[in-house]
């Protein structure tokens, strides 16, 4: 099994198995330009997504 890295803006248009979205706290994503990047992010996963965060979860999540 590979693992790739890579950032969000280079993952459009791509879908992965699984995405881990690391630091998906409120103060890493909380503007319309970090919605944007959220949504290209969450929307490359076709099986599993996970997002991690500390302290509380970005509310563009819970939207």
């Amino acid at each position: 099994m590979k693992s790739i890295i890579t950032s969000i803006p280079m993952s459009k248009g791509l879908e992965f198995d699984e995405v881990i979205i690391p630091n998906g706290d409120r103060a890493t994503y909380s503007s319309e330009y970090d919605r944007g990047l959220l949504y290209i992010a969450c929307t490359r996963a076709m099986h599993r997504l996970m997002v991690l965060y500390v302290g509380e979860l970005t509310e563009l999540v819970t939207e």
